[in-house]
């Protein structure tokens, strides 16, 4: 029976090659769970305990080494998507807010231009009486 120092460097030569193995295939999204490597299935296929992962450094460190090197980029990828959409989100209600304040705006300009539009039309039939008496109108 081998030593538990044995067994311990046993376990890190079937993750490294299960790594390497990985990394071949190229088929380690397979075995992704929320950005890690899934623990489960993991310990099923090479036929260890899950403690064995907490317990041996060794086996650790090279899932997160792993880990960091195929997955670490679909969480920047993530994390650049979602702020994207929440700049996109900003810019939106920006604009919504931006429109509305303009055709306030607009509905203003035209209330007043038809305003003006009447007291010219008013100043100009009584440019039209001065014109032909030379007396100004009497204004009611």
């Amino acid at each position: 029976m081998s030593s538990r120092r044995e067994l311990a460097l046993e376990y890190v030569k079937r993750v490294k090659r299960w790594i390497s193995e990985r990394d071949q295939c190229g088929d380690y999204r397979e075995y992704q769970r929320s950005g890690k490597v899934n623990r489960g299935a993991l310990c099923a296929e090479l036929d260890f305990s899950r403690s064995v992962i907490n317990q041996n450094p060794a086996v650790k460190a090279a899932l997160i080494s792993a880990e960091q090197r195929w997955f670490a980029g679909d969480q920047q990828n993530t994390q650049a998507h979602e702020a994207a959409l929440e700049r996109s989100e900003k810019r939106v209600a920006q604009h919504a807010s931006d429109i509305s304040r303009l055709e306030d705006q607009i509905a203003k300009l035209k209330a007043e231009n038809t305003f003006l539009r009447k007291q010219l039309e008013r100043y100009a039939a009584m440019d039209a009486v001065i014109q032909q008496t030379g007396v100004a109108p009497r204004l009611c």
